[in-house]
């Protein structure tokens, strides 16, 4: 990993990870898991009636293939250009926006508590979490993609080994 900053004040950036906004981001996600549940629907239906083959499956499989490539290539992308991310810093954290500008941070030394939400299904999992300050401002809030998303151990760990959380 680079030794950069996102924040000044923040410290060296111990972690980078993708977040999203929660609307857009879920609906993409129950969008992708109706398609792939749709692909295996036509798969089996190509294998019950195996005429259909030039037909249906390898259309329909190149959609999913190029949906899923699309979405590796703007992970990639969006990491690159430091679009919707969560910064772990040795002192804080810091969570980008859609142009890649920090749209939030805090201090480790400010943090009282941290509050996770898990929502998880059959086609999408994400996990919201509240980082809460001592002073009287807003929590820092942000989604975390995934069922089991690497971004809340890896927060959690940060946290405890900062001392600001137990």
């Amino acid at each position: 990993m680079r030794n950069r900053t996102a924040v000044p004040g923040l410290g060296v950036i111990r972690g980078d990870h993708a977040v999203i906004n929660p609307s857009i981001g879920a609906m993409m996600q129950v969008l992708r898991g109706f398609m792939l549940i749709l692909w295996v629907f036509m798969l089996v239906t190509t294998v019950v009636n195996p005429s259909a083959v030039n037909d249906n499956a390898i259309p329909t499989t190149a959609v999913v293939a190029a949906v899923y490539a699309l979405k590796f290539g703007w992970r990639r992308l969006t990491a690159l250009l430091g679009v919707n991310r969560c910064y772990l810093c040795a002192d804080g954290v810091a969570v980008t926006g859609r142009l890649g500008r920090v749209r939030d941070s805090v201090a480790w030394s400010e943090v009282t508590g941290v509050q996770q939400t898990a929502v998880v299904g059959l086609v999408m999992g994400c996990h919201r979490i509240e980082i809460f300050r001592s002073s009287s401002d807003a929590p820092l809030w942000f989604v975390a993609p995934g069922a089991k998303s690497a971004l809340v151990e890896a927060l959690l760990a940060e946290g405890r080994r900062t001392g600001a959380l137990q």
